[in-house]
C-alpha cells in the first residue's frame, strides 16, 4: 500500500471505532505507532471534528426520534438557527435548501415534549414545517468507515485523496 492509502485506511479505522488503540491501529494497518498518533493529532479539528458515541436513546427512555424539515419567515431566521443550537432536545441541526431552512433530529421522551418543542418554534415564524418519525435504525455513521466503501456515490479514492491534498493518486486502496 501507498503512504497515503495508509493514511486513509487509518481514517477507516477511526471512523468505524474511535476507540482503536493505537497499538491495534498499527497492527492492522503495518504503520508505526508514533506516525498513527502524529497523523491523529495532524487531523483532529480539521478532518477530524469529534469523537462521540452512538447512542441507543430508546435505552434511556427517550421514545420519539423525528427528523424535522423547518420553514421560516427570513427575518427570524437567524434566532431560530440560535435557538435551535441550544435546545436540549436537538441533536443535530443541519441549514438546508429547496424550501425550507432547517433540518433537525429532535430526541423527546414522548409526544407530549415533541409538542411542546414544535409549539416553542411558533414565535419563529414558522411557514411550513415537516415531521418524519425515526421508527428503526437501518445504518448510522458508516460512510468511509469501511474500506469498501471508498468508491460509492460517484467518489473515487482519487477524488478523497484529491481532497485531502494528496498528490498521488496512480494507486488503489487494497
Amino acid at each position: 500500500m501507498m503512504r497515503r492509502e495508509k493514511e486513509l485506511l487509518i481514517l477507516s479505522l477511526v471512523r468505524r471505532n474511535a476507540r482503536n488503540s493505537l497499538t491495534d491501529m498499527s497492527k492492522k494497518t503495518r504503520i508505526p505507532v508514533t506516525t498513527i498518533y502524529d497523523k491523529l493529532k495532524e487531523y483532529e479539528g480539521d478532518i477530524i471534528k469529534k469523537h462521540t458515541a452512538l447512542i441507543d436513546f430508546k435505552q434511556l427512555g427517550f421514545d420519539v426520534r423525528s427528523q424535522i424539515l423547518i420553514k421560516l419567515e427570513n427575518e427570524k431566521r437567524e434566532l431560530c438557527r440560535v435557538y435551535l443550537l441550544r435546545e436540549e432536545h436537538i441533536n443535530s441541526v443541519y441549514r438546508i435548501n429547496n424550501g425550507f431552512d432547517f433540518m433537525v433530529e429532535g430526541v423527546f421522551v414522548n409526544m407530549k415534549d415533541l409538542n411542546d418543542f414544535c409549539e416553542s418554534l411558533e414565535e419563529f415564524g414558522v411557514v411550513d414545517l415537516k415531521m418524519f418519525f425515526v421508527l428503526e435504525d437501518l445504518k448510522r455513521e458508516e460512510f468511509l468507515a469501511y474500506k469498501e466503501n471508498v468508491g460509492i456515490q460517484g467518489l473515487s479514492f482519487d477524488d478523497i485523496k484529491g481532497r485531502l491534498g494528496w498528490k498521488d493518486q496512480r494507486s488503489k486502496l487494497e
